[in-house]
């Protein structure tokens, strides 16, 4: 016990000898380098051994300094001979963004093919006649990118966004995967399980029941198809019928290979390549949207009444002016979508929305919402209130 303190003592004191000595090595330094040391400072006298702020150190280049305004990168556009379109924009944004565009939605369904737009979505960056799935996530995820594929009644896009440096194998495999998707078996069979579950629980959802059901209702002819599949589409689907799809509509003349951040003579130096043999079909008659109008409804057990109330908007976004005013006016009645009361920017303090909760106080949420399209859009509002109110 004796030798334990001693030594503690003698660690104690050869501590507070090292201490003291790093105290004044440094309190040293510190009177070199400063005339008038720490007090100077702190009473804001100048240091003689430090040149003024109003002068520029020497040996120190500064470098120019950046213009008042940038000039945005032009878009270029280059028609290939099969007639499939390749579009860019250069950008000092080092990453890149490319996607591949169809001109092909739900709106070319036939009987036949009922729910094969959706069903394409779902098979987006599966396995390809010179890649399995397993193959394509390992290639996206050694170069950091994230890939996604979307559907609407008119078009089908494919993305890919990376670095700009991994431009060339980004092409590559986008191509590769919207030119030669396989349409295994398995893989079909599974992502209709998958489409099924999404059917059911959509359901279940007020908001995209009464979106579907304007389009069905206003419309006739093509635009009424859904823009998912049904449960009677499901028993129809397979791999042949996406084959036929997919060869009918993904033609050269209707597709479009944009990218942003790339340069142009770049993108069609990796791009020409791999697209310049598509067929060049001519393109089918394009549908027309052909409005009817009409009401739709049904029962509901939940307590709650949804409704909806649209009309078309002739053009959707060729008549660019109404098709602004429409969007401005989305936001001013209630953003397209369900808010929540925390959430300011959708439109929840708006002279209109509360003049609707007040007045009606039986209403529980209300929203606006703009769907438009290519050649046609439906602009309404949508609510939520208490079923016994008329």
């Amino acid at each position: 016990m004796y030798r334990a303190a001693s030594r503690f003592r003698a660690l104690k004191g050869q501590t507070g000898n090292r201490g003291l000595a790093r105290y004044a090595s440094t309190s040293a330094v510190a009177t070199k380098s400063s005339s008038g040391g720490f007090f100077s400072w702190l009473t804001g006298e100048k240091s003689s051994s430090l040149p003024p702020l109003e002068f520029p150190l020497e040996d120190v280049t500064l470098p120019p300094p950046l213009p008042d305004y940038v000039e945005p990168g032009k878009t270029k556009i280059t028609t290939l001979p099969n007639g499939l379109r390749i579009a860019s924009e250069t950008s000092a944004n080092p990453a890149a963004s490319i996607g591949l565009y169809v001109d092909c939605g739900s709106i070319y369904e036939t009987p036949a093919s009922y729910g094969a737009a959706h069903l394409l979505e779902r098979m987006a960056f599966k396995s390809t006649t010179n890649r399995s799935h397993l193959r394509i996530v390992r290639e996206v995820e050694a170069i950091g990118g994230h890939v996604a594929a979307s559907t609407s009644r008119e078009h089908m896009s494919y993305t890919y966004d990376a670095l700009r440096t991994y431009v060339p194998q980004m092409v590559e495999l986008l191509v590769d995967c919207v030119r030669n998707p396989a349409f295994l078996d398995w893989e079909v069979s599974e992502q209709l399980h998958k489409v099924s579950a999404e059917i059911s629980e959509l359901a279940k959802n007020p908001q995209h029941v009464l979106l579907e059901a304007i389009h069905s209702t206003g419309y006739s002819g093509p635009y009424a198809n859904a823009l998912l599949a049904s449960d009677s589409a499901i028993s129809r689907l397979n791999s042949t019928v996406l084959e036929e799809f997919v060869s009918e509509n993904y033609t050269a003349p209707r597709m479009v290979l944009a990218a942003s951040g790339v340069d142009h003579d770049k993108l069609l130096e990796y791009a020409e390549p791999l697209l310049s043999d598509l067929p060049k079909v001519s393109r089918p008659s394009e549908p027309k949207p052909i409005y009817t109008g009409g009401d739709f409804r049904r029962q509901g057990d939940s307590g709650v009444t949804h409704f909806a109330l649209a009309f078309e908007l002739p053009g959707g976004w060729l008549k660019e002016k109404d098709a602004l005013v429409l969007t401005v006016l989305q936001m001013l009645m209630g953003g397209g979508g369900s808010f929540s009361a925390g959430g300011p920017g959708k439109g929840m303090y708006s002279r209109l929305y509360l003049r609707v909760l007040n007045e009606h106080p039986q209403i529980q949420s209300f929203s606006a919402f703009n769907s438009i399209y290519n050649h046609t859009g439906l602009f309404g509002i949508q609510a939520t209130t208490h079923q016994q109110w008329p």
